[in-house]
């Protein structure tokens, strides 16, 4: 007990961002230097010394650390209760003086990069324990590695968030002049984490060589990482000559100064080393492809209209060891029930505070095709939906001609829209989702609707496992079941995603796109949908096309990576906030109770805020205050 309280009470100091020292940590500081607290106690035993490392990895991104999640606040979804800091967000009413605990990445982040620092610094000082989990000095080495993986990581993130960032590799006191640095450019960010990425990458397995060591960091992980933020520094938010209001730049914190296609090129050639990633036994990761049926597959009790061959999509997310994620965050460290108790609604479950919190949204569910991979709807170039006079969304010609029906639009769509979406009529263990009105007096509500909450006309599936993990037929007991799902931090085909977009937009317009399309038939053909050539064919598009390849990209990614953390920043490193996320659009199903039909509206739900501003977060003001050297980001 004692040794467990000296590890929280150290974790605490050494978490403290090096911007926070200067203002209000020196109270912590002056207690470990008094000897209050004593770090030689946790890295001089050895089993102490790998609980500090593990409180880091605590600390990675957790999208299920609540009930709200983070793409409610983007256009696939809706946060159904609509709490105080997802409306804050969405309406703008936010800023460097107040922002949300789920936006201030900057402190959180800060506080593990110092984490990490203290653990690369003191870590060599642990001694080799034949009875505890650092049993060799390879581990031992392995584990300062990861640090180094880790660290890399969450300063990845940062340039995610806010841009460039003071880059920090020491444990810095009260008076270390590096409290103020300034924030480095996007060369010095680039030339550091990639940096990081190949030290770690050439120090550590490819793989976990032990069962125990699942969801530590990797090879894989550190290239994945390195991956992903060329991919960023690639983009249009960077990539470019200008801000976010088009104001003329030179290379800085939130602009390269200049457009060049290399940059597109490195972050293909990443994703491709990436994919050259073997395990000791010569295989390599690769998308999830089990296609074994659930129990209870196939039971009028369970309505899935997907095909049996796209069941990879599912397993995915329900099974915890499979070659497709790359690192993942089991904060129950077991089998739980969270997911569903927060997608199900409160009228299907005892838990009705935490239920059915984030909703997916009419613009989401209008990505997915139909089952022969026609595009739906009339979109514009930046994926933004046309409407009628009516402000319904205008259905394609080709899409008519394959059959779909506005009045029976869950009909042969895409196989991952049945293991993403719960819609109106679907049934899990017996019980029919109720999602309608009535508009004759009195007005009626179907159980789901709940008129009090906001509402899109849809419940999140994806991540639940409804054929093992669902409701009680009586509505009002606990959810039944349990399941080992674990949120996916990177996976295998995010990094196919990475390549295919980075080639596309490397690659002239009208060139030979074989290797993208070999990429994105992996894809297609997981969910079990038409490949590509086929796809394009029928909806009229060339493959070679740059513009058309680029939309369609953007939408494989948007349906695979759903609810996983990236909308949020895809939507603002491709600079199309101002046209995507200021509408958020519902499906209004008013019942016809006399002859028991439905008729189908898309309506305006909400109307939101994005700004220029809105594609960068805003550095806290206590940061920019304290550090003369700290430059805020454009219109904050």
């Amino acid at each position: 007990m004692k040794n467990n309280i000296i590890i929280y009470l150290l974790f605490l100091i050494a978490s403290f961002s090096f911007a926070s020292c200067s203002v209000e940590g020196d109270s912590i500081l002056d207690k470990a230097e008094s000897g209050e607290l004593n770090e030689d106690k946790v890295f001089s035993n050895a089993q102490n010394t790998k609980q500090f490392l593990t409180n880091i990895y605590i600390n990675l991104p957790y999208g299920w650390d609540q009930q709200y999640w983070i793409d409610g606040v983007t256009d696939d979804g809706e946060h159904r209760p609509f709490n105080t800091w997802s409306k804050n967000i969405v309406l703008g009413s936010y800023g460097a003086t107040n922002l949300p605990n789920q936006f201030d990445r900057w402190t959180k982040y800060y506080e593990m990069i110092r984490a990490c620092n203290k653990f690369i610094e003191k870590v060599d000082q642990s001694p080799i324990d034949l009875e505890s989990y650092t049993k060799t000095e390879a581990i031992r080495t392995r584990m300062k590695y990861e640090a180094i993986c880790l660290r890399a990581y969450y300063y990845a993130e940062l340039l995610r968030w806010v841009g460039g960032v003071p880059i920090i590799t020491e444990v810095l006191d009260v008076d270390s002049p590096e409290l103020y640095s300034p924030r480095a450019n996007l060369q010095e960010m680039r030339d550091f984490i990639i940096s990081e990425c190949d030290l770690a990458a050439a120090n550590l397995p490819a793989y976990p060589t032990e069962s125990i060591d699942f969801g530590r960091v990797t090879k894989a992980v550190a290239l994945a990482i390195k991956s992903r933020v060329l991919l960023q520094l690639a983009s249009p938010l960077f990539n470019s000559d200008v801000d976010a209001y088009g104001n003329k730049t030179e290379l800085c914190a939130w602009s390269w100064g200049n457009y060049d296609a290399k940059r597109w090129e490195d972050a293909a050639k990443a994703a491709e080393e990436f994919m050259a990633v073997r395990k000791e036994d010569g295989s390599s990761y690769g998308l999830h492809t089990n296609t074994t049926k659930p129990s209870n597959w196939g039971k009028s009790s369970f309505t899935c209209l997907a095909s049996q061959n796209s069941l990879g999509f599912y397993w995915v997310f329900i099974e915890r060891l499979n070659p497709e994620v790359i690192l993942c965050y089991s904060k129950k460290g077991g089998s739980t029930n969270e997911v569903t108790k927060w997608s199900v609604p409160h009228s299907m479950q005892k838990e009705q505070t935490q239920a059915g919190a984030t909703l997916p949204t009419m613009n989401f569910v209008g990505s997915f095709e139909t089952r022969n991979g026609i595009k739906i709807y009339e979109t514009n170039e930046d994926g933004s939906y046309k409407t009628d006079a009516n402000g319904e969304f205008i259905v394609r010609q080709a899409a008519k001609d394959d059959g779909f029906d506005p009045q029976d639009p869950y009909k042969n769509r895409d196989n991952r829209f049945y293991h993403c979406v719960y819609y109106n009529t679907q049934k899990a263990n017996g019980v029919e989702f109720e999602i309608w009105r009535t508009e004759t007096d009195p007005i009626v509500y179907g159980r789901e609707y709940n008129e009090t909450y906001n509402h899109t006309g849809f419940f999140n599936r994806k991540f639940n496992d409804p054929f093992k993990v669902f409701p009680k037929t009586d509505r009002v007991s606990t959810i039944s079941g349990t399941s080992t799902s674990a949120f996916p931090l990177i996976r295998y085909v995010e990094m196919l995603l990475n390549y295919a977009e980075a080639q596309n937009e490397f690659l002239a317009d009208g060139a030979d796109r074989s290797s993208v399309i070999a990429r994105l038939d992996l894809i297609r053909s997981r969910a079990d949908m038409p490949d590509v050539k086929t796809t394009f064919q029928r909806n009229g598009w060339s493959v070679n096309n740059k513009q058309q390849m680029r939309e369609f990209i953007r939408n494989e990614r948007r349906i695979e990576l759903a609810f996983e953390i990236h909308r949020i920043h895809d939507v603002r490193r491709w600079k199309i906030g101002e046209s995507t996320q200021k509408i958020i659009y519902q499906q209004d199903i008013v019942k016809d109770r006399a002859n028991d039909k439905y008729t189908y509206y898309i309506k305006i739900w909400k109307n939101r805020v994005f700004m220029p501003k809105h594609y960068i977060q805003p550095i806290p003001y206590s940061e920019v205050k304290n550090n003369p050297n700290m430059v805020q980001n454009p219109g904050w």
